[in-house]
């Protein structure tokens, strides 16, 4: 991808409230310009992670880009890793610092 790199985080629950929603979508969106995102899922935003109906997700990854679940967030919820969808990476804070170290675009807390 020749675009920007954008970090997004989303800790709404995607069907929580409308916002969570837009924030899908303009990850999205971006995607589809051609930008890679990490739309990491930390909170209550692991509960997309669980779900294959959300699908602003898998078509972020169709774009080249990532969906990753904090495993912290997961754990704390109940919610094991046998449980999410294949095309979301479990991850940490650790690799969230070098994602937004590394982001060229936005970062964007949710």
């Amino acid at each position: 991808m020749a675009g920007r790199s954008h970090v997004m985080v989303e800790s709404q629950a995607v069907w929580g409230k409308p916002t969570a929603g837009e924030f899908l979508r303009e990850a999205l969106s971006l995607a589809e310009a051609g930008d890679r995102v990490i739309l990491y899922l930390v909170e209550d935003g692991v509960f997309a992670a669980c779900s294959d109906a959300i699908p602003e997700l898998a078509r972020l990854v169709e774009l080249g880009s990532e969906v990753w679940a904090d495993d912290l967030s997961l754990t704390h919820r109940a919610l094991v890793a046998a449980r999410v969808v294949p095309y979301v990476r479990v991850t940490g804070a650790a690799a969230l610092d070098g994602a937004v170290r590394r982001a060229d675009g936005r970062v964007v807390l949710h």
